[in-house]
């Protein structure tokens, strides 16, 4: 067993990031100690490896407040000048918490001991917890999104990079150093695809007046009258019972593709709507949405709960909402052992939303990914347990973090990539870093963005690669 002596400040905050680094992530065994120390010792057959303190110094009085956020600029550690052998994107290291690299004392070892300036436990749990999100006021008008933009992983040029992975590598790489005998738990490369379902028909569940809204569109926004023939002979279809050729029924489309490549989608449902018309306009307790749900169900994929857009703040309506799933799912005879999703438009709060989440009984969340910028909103690749930064405690509840939204990629709002080759060159960098890990790479691709031959021949280029 490996030995862990931590300092005597934030005990909870330590026992829980060192617990998810080393034994959810490395499998390692442990047992920790608080003992009077101003560094935290890892100790095994006599070896050891000392890790710098940074966050967990930080006086009481300054917790969750701005003096306890990194100094920018951050230094870089370049570990291509050590004998270390790790797994990371770059060799340049940005130094989220630590001592300064230039320092000669930063990265010292011999044969039974090696100090460590880095603070990886300090910089892990301040990006798995989004403490900066509680801490910086900066908040989207009109959505209330902490954006990207506003996030120190944008700010000092790591966002593209799942940065904790690449400390968790340097650990590893400094206790195989001492330790070459010792073993880590082996991972596989995952995809994850899922698909929020705001919009499931464009004109099963809404009347005439949806038509007449969609061929001014036609005309006015795109200027293609072959648009509105196309609309007209559409609505046409399904008003006479051919559900299929309702453009935004693309259920089938999607678990095609997920099933050549032996993957399984999760669909997430909405299921009330507190926030009008931009919750959709279906009920999941229609005839139509009950049939849906069986046959996704049926074929072996996955449902989820999308709670309503003002849900993000709202412990009781998420609760409600998620009740409302279980109720309709139970009646259409539908079981499953796991209960997860994503919030509508990607609102969160730190960390009422996750609160909310636990409290509701749901087992995952896989909102964290930032709306306006593809990249590692929580610097990690690895699915890994809550922690409520207010109570101080550990969650049940799991994040599975969000990786790519094709919606930020492509739309105008956000980064206006298109469909192009920087926009797959976005979306399958992602993906590699994630494969360099053996991590999870998470895909939000909705179901009506699946029915331009173009996106869909893209979604399944990239799942496939």
């Amino acid at each position: 067993m490996i030995s862990i002596q931590i300092p005597q400040t934030y005990e909870n905050e330590r026992r829980y990031i060192i617990t998810v680094l080393l034994c959810e992530f490395l499998g390692l065994d442990i047992d920790i100690q608080v003992s009077s120390r101003e560094n935290v010792s890892i100790a095994y057959e006599d070896r050891e490896l000392l890790i710098a303190d940074g966050l967990f110094r930080t006086p009481l009085a300054n917790w969750l407040q701005p003096d306890s956020l990194p100094q920018q600029p951050l230094q870089v550690w370049n570990i291509a000048k050590t004998k270390l052998s790790a797994t990371t994107v770059n060799p340049e290291i940005p130094v989220i918490y630590g001592d300064r690299p230039d320092d000669p004392q930063f990265f010292n070892f011999s044969s039974d001991r090696i100090y460590l300036g880095l603070d990886i436990f300090g910089s892990a749990f301040f990006m798995l917890t989004r403490y900066e999100e509680i801490v910086k006021l900066d908040r989207d008008a009109h959505y209330d999104w902490f954006l990207g933009t506003s996030s120190l992983a944008h700010l000092a040029g790591f966002l593209d990079r799942p940065i904790i992975n690449e400390y968790l590598e340097i650990l590893w790489a400094c206790l195989q150093t001492l330790h070459p005998r010792l073993e880590r738990q082996h991972r596989n490369f995952q995809i994850y695809v899922s698909h929020d379902v705001d919009e499931p028909f464009r004109y099963a569940l809404s009347g005439f007046a949806r038509l007449l809204r969609r061929c001014g569109g036609d005309l006015v926004n795109r200027h293609s009258p072959a648009a509105v023939v196309q609309s007209i002979s559409q609505w046409i279809q399904v008003k006479t019972g051919n559900i299929s050729a309702d453009p935004c029924n693309t259920f089938d489309r999607l678990m095609d593709i997920s099933e050549r490549h032996h993957l399984k989608s999760a669909f997430y449902f909405i299921t009330d709507h507190t926030g009008g018309a931009i919750d959709g306009n279906y009920r999941i307790d229609s005839p139509l949405i009950r049939d849906l749900l069986r046959k996704i169900h049926h074929r072996g994929h996955e449902i989820g709960l999308h709670p309503s857009y003002h849900t993000y703040k709202d412990a009781a309506q998420t609760k409600k909402e998620f009740e409302i799933l279980k109720k309709v799912c139970a009646q259409a005879g539908i079981e499953q052992d796991s209960w997860g999703g994503r919030q509508h438009y990607l609102r969160w709060e730190n960390p009422t939303t996750f609160q909310n989440w636990e409290d509701a009984g749901l087992d995952y969340d896989s909102t964290l990914a930032f709306s306006d910028l593809v990249g590692f909103r929580c610097g990690i690749c690895y699915e890994f347990p809550v922690y409520n930064l207010k109570t101080r405690q550990v969650l049940k509840l799991r994040e599975r973090p969000l990786i790519v939204m094709e919606c930020t990629v492509i739309e105008k709002m956000f980064m206006n990539l298109g469909l192009g080759e920087s926009a797959m060159q976005v979306m399958a960098q992602s993906k590699q870093r994630c494969q360099l890990f053996q991590g999870n790479w998470t895909l939000l691709w909705h179901n009506n963005r699946s029915i331009d031959r173009h996106e869909v021949a893209v979604y399944e280029q990239l799942i496939s690669c």
